[in-house]
């Protein structure tokens, strides 16, 4: 059993058994913690506002408000009665799998399943809510905690083993007084409790001391829980922005609320734009070995690469599948800084390391360097009479290349690197000078049309630039080859990890990537089919898709056969499962700049 320690003052403490529920009564303004505490324990939650509690919280309505399965930490964090009024809002959230579509167990589900008289969620809410005057239901409409289902590819509704971990916890902010009742669902018919149905804890607490909005999120599988970040720069976003995501575990700007995606990416192409990405990961390897073991598990050849250079690559597995792409950079003779996407790529090169015996350490360095990413024609205008780089200029600063320096008075490690196809450049800082620099920057930048920029203009100029995204064009089924950067594979090195698998895979990949370019403004979507022309019979599939305004076309990332990988070859993307189709024509990877003049410029 993980029972955590108060977070706040708390006002009430209840501890329901298994196969029982309680009702009890919330201020607005305070907080509601549910507790999972032996994990995979299913918790339906209630509320009731009102004098005679006649407004009650409403799963449709709040979906259709929202416009997502169930409300989740953030902008769309608030479920909502049948008046659309909101109850509650999601403050913080360490499981992030529940249900809000189905009631919460019924007398008649046990009886069709042949267990007549077993204990219910809606039979054990009848009897807490009696005191109160609610009258009895055969089913309550529940948000479903902790629960986890879903539809199959066959319409059918499936209740899997919840994938709470002991600990687990949602926390509520009631938005106005409430009456709520909790339940430790009974059901051991089904895996939904793990078939042995444990206790819930329920906290409430004072309103006084806010909870800041947190997810959270797990290196590992059985790794502990971590709360979603700020950044160093988050204080000043907030100010521009209410709409923030998560992002491999730091809270980012969606869209800034002053200009909107559209004015964003118009900054970015024509004047300059600035994005916060310290949510990338940073390792030091350092020692003796460090080259080797990045000889080993990275697909470039290192040796040439120079004091002062990066280059772009990627971490391969034994099958020849991208673990992750990263940049590594060479920060003198015998050590380098790795800067990727994943908690697990530490785990991974450990592993090797510690297989291979190599005499070597690998240093996290994502709390020491946060980043902001300055992109755009102008970025080197704004910063040319701030940054004072050490041995060179910053004209001189050469494409993939770094150094270290002050911009003003602030120590910044700068990198000409980017995610935008565009101009632009990388800067690194602790993030105790995290505010500075983006005030710095915001000041100096005020006169060439500099714009904060959220992730979804991002994704838009990196869809443009033919760029990838894991989870989209990649995963650790992917080889290099069939995601489009075949390139920074180095098979004349001697040996590293997936060499032969690769040297096999790449004279014959089963799937290429190509660039589309629609027929029609429609936007294709990551999953999407596509069809032969004419034909009634797939030859692959959509990974990123969006509507391009600098070319005026929908234009997608897709992986196709590769004989239908031509340019101007013409294909047709399905829509509305292939009853309806676009047609599309190959081109390059990168649909803009795709000889990359801009961001070599």
């Amino acid at each position: 059993m993980v029972l955590t320690t108060p977070q706040k003052q708390v006002v009430a403490e209840y501890e329901i058994p298994p196969r029982s529920a309680i009702a009890y009564q919330v201020k607005a303004g305070q907080y509601i913690q549910i507790i999972d505490p032996e994990g995979s324990q299913c918790s339906d939650f209630l509320a009731f506002a009102g004098d005679n509690y006649e407004e009650e919280l409403d799963n449709a309505v709040t979906r259709t408000i929202n416009t997502v399965a169930t409300a989740q930490v953030g902008l769309y964090g608030k479920y909502f009665s049948q008046k659309m009024c909101p109850l509650v809002e999601v403050i913080q959230d360490t499981s992030g799998c529940h249900d809000s579509f189905l009631l919460a167990c019924t007398s008649k589900y046990y009886e069709d399943a042949g267990y007549p008289g077993h204990p219910s969620c809606s039979e054990n809410f009848n009897r807490a809510l009696a005191e109160y005057g609610i009258k009895p239901r055969l089913g309550w409409a529940a948000i479903n905690f902790f629960f986890n289902t879903h539809v199959d590819e066959m319409g059918n509704i499936v209740t899997e083993e919840s994938r709470s971990r002991p600990g687990d916890y949602v926390i509520l902010q009631a938005k106005t007084d409430l009456l709520c009742a909790s339940s430790a669902c009974p059901d051991d018919i089904d895996p939904a409790n793990g078939w042995h149905p444990t206790s819930i804890q329920v906290r409430i607490y004072d309103s006084e001391t806010p909870f800041n909005r947190a997810l959270g999120i797990r290196a590992t599988p059985d790794a502990p829980v971590r709360l979603t970040r700020d950044s160093a720069f988050t204080p000043r976003i907030r100010t521009l922005t209410d709409d923030l995501v998560e992002y491999n575990g730091f809270w980012v700007a969606n869209r800034f609320a002053n200009r909107g995606e559209y004015e964003e990416y118009w900054c970015l192409r024509e004047k300059a734009g600035l994005i916060d990405l310290s949510a990338l990961r940073k390792w030091d390897i350092l020692g003796k070995d460090a080259l080797e073991l990045l000889q080993i598990t990275f697909s470039r050849n290192l040796e040439k690469l120079a004091v002062g250079q990066a280059t772009y690559g990627c971490l391969i597995n034994g099958h020849g599948g991208i673990l992750d792409d990263g940049i590594v950079f060479r920060l003198n003779e015998k050590d380098y800084r790795y800067v990727g996407n994943c908690d697990r790529d530490q785990e991974w090169l450990e592993k090797i390391a510690n297989r291979l015996q190599l005499d070597v350490k690998i240093v996290p360095k994502s709390d020491q360097l946060h980043n902001l990413s300055l992109q755009g024609a102008r970025s080197r205008d704004i910063l040319r009479p701030l940054l004072t780089l050490d041995g060179m200029t910053l004209d001189e600063l050469g494409y993939f290349r770094f150094a270290t320096g002050r911009l003003n008075s602030i120590p910044v490690f700068v990198s000409r690197t980017g995610y935008t196809g565009e101009l632009g450049y990388e800067i690194f800082v602790h993030p105790n000078e995290g505010v500075t620099l983006w005030d710095t920057l915001m000041e100096a930048g005020a006169s060439y049309g500099l714009s904060p920029m959220g992730m979804l203009a991002l994704d838009r100029a990196r869809i443009e630039a033919g760029l990838l995204s894991a989870g989209c064009e990649f995963d650790d089924l992917t080889s290099p080859y069939q995601a489009g950067i075949g390139w920074c594979v180095s098979l004349k090195k001697p040996h590293f990890i997936g060499k032969t698998a690769l040297e096999q895979i790449k004279p014959h990949p089963p799937r290429v990537a190509v660039g589309l370019v629609l027929a029609s403004n429609d936007i294709a979507c990551g999953g999407q089919c596509i069809y032969a022309q004419g034909e009634r019979w797939r030859v692959g599939k959509v990974t990123s898709g969006t509507y391009s305004p600098i070319l005026k076309r929908s234009i997608a990332l897709a992986q196709v056969v590769p004989e239908f990988a031509q340019p101007e070859t013409i294909l047709e993307v399905g829509f509305r499962d292939g009853i309806r189709r676009v047609s599309a024509v190959v081109g390059s990877l990168a649909a803009f700049d795709p000889q990359k003049t801009r961001v070599k410029s």
